[in-house]
């Protein structure tokens, strides 16, 4: 063939085989769901999570550990308010796991401007999350407390009230928490 040179041609081979080695390497550093093997990816991606919802879950046990040491009343009166407390975290745990799901799926299509979008739309959900347990932290919770003990212990409800406003109206926290998690 005229005009064929063998070392042009083996140095444009290499190059091209170089640049995919490249990208293949880049790809399997961002996407380690396509490459690590599964029992170690399924260690790797689940450990922060239990991590997370075991912090989450003792959250209200450690505080009546705490507070037990007062005295029995503020016990009763912090034990009351896990219902909420918990509703609190289930809200932001489901609103993270829809969000995850949405967020994985468009950066596996390398579509990043659904993933912001999404990213977005998720901090808008959680700043709204919030806002509806700080309305709910005014308006719920003495009608909350006032249901669970019929007036017998004033004591209870006004220590009660104290603590489950405080949790709600800085809900904040935990819903920063789910979002950057």
């Amino acid at each position: 063939y005229k005009g064929y040179n063998r070392n042009v041609a083996l140095k444009g081979f290499m190059q091209r085989r170089d640049k995919m080695d490249r990208k293949n390497t880049v790809q399997a550093e961002e996407n380690k769901m396509g490459v690590m093997p599964v029992g170690k990816l399924v260690w790797n991606m689940s450990l922060p999570m239990m991590v997370s919802m075991l912090v989450q879950a003792l959250y209200n046990i450690v505080d009546s550990i705490f507070v037990a040491r007062l005295s029995e009343d503020a016990l009763t009166a912090v034990s009351l308010a896990f219902p909420l407390q918990t509703l609190v975290i289930a809200v932001g745990a489901g609103t993270g796991v829809g969000i995850n799901a949405i967020l994985s799926k468009s950066l596996g299509e390398k579509n990043f401007k659904k993933a912001n979008a999404t990213a977005l739309n998720g901090g808008f959900l959680y700043i709204m999350s919030y806002f509806l347990f700080l309305v709910l932290g005014f308006v719920v919770v003495r009608p909350f407390y006032a249901s669970q003990l019929k007036g017998s212990s004033p004591q209870i409800f006004d220590m009660g009230v104290q603590y489950l406003s405080i949790v709600m109206i800085f809900s904040l926290g935990i819903f920063g928490q789910f979002f950057f998690e």
